[in-house]
């Protein structure tokens, strides 16, 4: 959108319209006019009638301010809306789209097409990360909030949500610190919204504490009306009760201290190398005498009230003392008014995208109007020409006869054009048959390079990005021994492993080996050793390990059925292809495509099984493995992961008839039993006097029946199936 000469940011709080204008005067931002309409009745009281106080208010807005030629920017609350920060993974410009609308597929709580989502990325020059934005609201509250504006006949031309606007107010007046993270507090009726700038870093909470809240003490500490008690609370400074009303609001005072300080708190664990400079301090509810002190006194940080402006000048016509008095309430209009005039660090726009086509093109019909004036007076000219030329082209009736005798040769022509056309066409189709022997020649080289480097980096791979956040994850658990379990469970002994490598004498692998407790580090270790004596050692190390801790990953099969047009398999009503898994982990991941030609692809099934218990295997796979594969294939070009991952887990139980015990181990050295078959069966060897089939570990040949088998399922889509290239060649 183009700057506009003047901007009305409209903020529509619990209790009063705020509304500021501003005008871009020289490249010096003035106030032209503003207004604070008060509700009758706070928005959230149960008798209130929440559509006809705004609709009251914006009839009363209308008849006292001038707005045509002014754009026009509404925010929506913090608390309806959704907001998450994100780090991007170092990949290329064109391809930030693609990851970031999988990440908001997995952050948004609700179906990505009921809710209306916007992103920004934010870079800091000191920095090489690259942070990512999501802000998203359900479709239904940003059209409530609009029907509001369309029922007064006002056009929106943005919507912004309130917490972007206060960053958006904190940025361009100076309020945010230079040497430390800035913590604004809007304490408004029913809810605070807490907003840190921290250089080129945002982060916004809002908590359900307000202004409300102190006259609802009030209410049931004094046995007053709401009206009485609000009454109470604006005189509580010069009133004769002062210590009993502050003493009946000190629970609300410490519950917002709390909150607070857990927001501080949370923040600096995301980023332990942040530390808050100061506590700005707005909205009608941070007026309440000793608010300001307290938090000063429990933060222990210091803590400003903006009762000015640092760069905005108000107009003469302006009633300068009324603006100022209410400074702390046009903190939200003042960052709306910003976004308007393109003076914003924050620019999404949350208005729909139908509404958004719809205004610009009601304002183009004016210009399509004059066009159509200007193609019907360009017409009227060779109309008048064309009937001259009628009348001289009726008396050379010999041009017309040369002209059809052209026109027949010119289809004599395209006749023998075509016939020597179509000879050709059986040629084409077997061309067309050899090329398709190629098709597919990368995807399977691809599947199979997807398994094996997923499974090798979750069991014994560095650790990634997302391993390191469930770590910090994990430390905050309450109970010490669970968090401690947990992340010895996680963490491996990787760095070994790699120095194994390295070693050429056998002792010396032998000696770190010996302290090695992740069991699929052991076996790739084992492996790559070339004494027998040496390797039969190892293993029996390997097998005195505790079987549950080992971190194994078996697979014994990997099946696929064929799709035509993997979209159409994704359907609800597929059953088959689009079955989910229940509970909290629904991850999808998709890769737009570049044309609208139906994509091939494959239903994957991938068997095995894992010592692991249960849980521990949940863990592994459905936590580590289907995220690392999600990872993989977006480096891969052949193909894609889409839709959503299936995983079934069955702990492995003992066969009818069969003795519990240790399964005695088939004859031959332990070296041999690493190149045996991967699936268990009946065994006839060993002890003889137990009864029923056993089923040995393939790899150790001890008992397995505790094991977990496992079966995941996901879809992938042909990205190059080798064959599209050529054909638009």
């Amino acid at each position: 959108m183009a700057t506009a000469k003047s901007v009305w940011g409209i903020d529509i709080g619990q209790c009063a319209l705020k509304a500021l204008k501003l005008r871009d005067v020289d490249g010096e931002l003035r106030v032209e006019a503003f207004d604070i309409i008060e509700h009758p009745k706070i928005l959230s009281q149960p008798d209130a009638d929440r559509r006809q106080l705004i609709r009251t208010a914006l009839e009363q807005f209308l008849a006292r301010n001038h707005v045509a030629g002014s754009a026009l920017v509404v925010s929506v609350p913090g608390q309806t809306s959704f907001t998450r920060f994100v780090k991007l993974p170092p990949v290329e410009a064109k391809r930030v789209p693609d990851i970031v609308r999988f990440e908001a597929e997995q952050q948004i709580p609700f179906p990505i097409n009921e809710v209306i989502w916007r992103y920004q990325t934010f870079e800091d020059p000191d920095s090489p990360d690259v942070e990512v934005g999501i802000f998203a609201m359900k479709r239904t509250d940003v059209g409530n909030m609009l029907e509001h504006f369309a029922e007064v006949a006002m056009d929106v031309d943005i919507v912004q949500m309130a917490p972007l606007a206060l960053y958006n107010f904190m940025v361009f007046d100076g309020q945010a610190s230079a040497d430390g993270a800035t913590l604004l507090a809007d304490v408004g009726a029913n809810k605070t919204d807490l907003v840190i700038a921290d250089g080129a870093r945002i982060w916004t909470r809002t908590i359900q504490i307000g202004g409300n809240n102190f006259t609802e003490a009030l209410v049931r500490a004094f046995k007053l009306s709401f009206s009485k008690a609000e009454r109470l609370k604006r005189t509580a400074a010069s009133s004769k009760y002062a210590r009993q009303i502050f003493q009946a609001m000190r629970p609300v005072f410490a519950d917002l201290v709390q909150e607070i300080q857990r927001s501080i708190g949370y923040y600096t664990s995301l980023h332990r190398e942040s530390r808050f400079a100061r506590l700005v301090g707005l909205g009608n509810g941070f007026r309440l005498p000793g608010l300001q002190k307290f938090l000063e006194q429990n933060l222990g940080i210091p803590v400003a009230r903006i009762d000015s402006y640092n760069h905005l000048d108000t107009s003469p016509a302006v009633n300068a003392p009324t603006f100022t008095e209410n400074v702390p309430s046009f903190a939200v209009a003042y960052g709306l008014a910003l976004q308007g005039l393109e003076q914003t660090a924050v620019n999404t726009n949350l208005l729909p995208v139908a509404i958004a086509r719809h205004r610009a093109w009601r304002r183009k019909r004016p210009w399509f109007a004059a066009s159509a004036a200007l193609i019907l007076a360009s017409l009227a000219g060779p109309l008048y020409r064309a009937n001259l030329d009628a009348g001289t082209f009726a008396e050379g009736e010999s041009k017309l006869r040369q002209a059809q005798s052209i026109i027949q040769e010119y289809e004599g022509y395209r006749a023998e054009f075509n016939r020597l056309r179509n000879q050709g066409t059986s040629e084409e189709k077997e061309i067309g048959l050899f090329r398709n022997l190629f098709g597919y020649r990368s995807f399977w080289p691809s599947v199979h390079s997807l398994v094996s480097r997923s499974i090798l980096d979750v069991t014994m791979g560095p650790m990634t990005v997302r391993d390191r956040k469930i770590l910090d994850g994990l430390e905050n658990l309450p109970d010490e021994k669970m968090r401690l379990e947990r992340i010895k469970l996680v963490q491996s002994e990787q760095a070994k492993v790699e120095a194994i490598r390295h070693v050429s004498d056998p002792a010396e692998r032998e000696s770190l080996l010996a302290g090695l407790r992740n069991a699929q580090s052991i076996l790739a270790a084992i492996g790559r050793l070339d004494a027998g004596k040496l390797r039969d050692s190892m293993l029996k190390k390997f097998t005195d390990i505790e079987r549950r801790q080992r971190r194994i990953i078996v697979i014994e099969g990997l099946t696929a059925k064929f799709y035509d047009n993997i979209d159409t398999a994704l359907r609800p009503e597929d059953s088959a292809a689009s079955a989910a898994p229940a509970g909290r982990d629904r991850r999808r991941i998709s890769r737009a495509t570049t044309t609208g030609r139906a994509k091939p692809g494959f239903l994957l099934s991938m068997k095995g099984w894992t010592p692991l218990s249960k849980n521990d295997a949940n863990t592994l796979i459905n936590n580590l493995l289907k995220r690392r594969i999600q990872e993989i294939s977006v480096t891969l070009p052949s193909l894609s992961v889409v839709g959503e991952f299936r995983l079934e887990l069955k702990q492995v139980g003992e066969a009818a008839g069969r003795r519990t015990g240790v399964v005695a181990r088939p004859a031959g050295r332990p070296s041999d039993m690493l190149t045996g078959p991967l699936t268990g069966g009946p065994r006839t060897d060993g002890d003889k006097t137990e009864q029923g089939p056993k089923v040995p570990d393939p790899l150790t040949g001890e008992e397995s029946v505790n094991d977990t088998r496992f079966t995941l399922t996901w879809m992938v889509r042909v990205e190059d199936d080798g064959i599209a290239k050529n054909e638009t060649d």
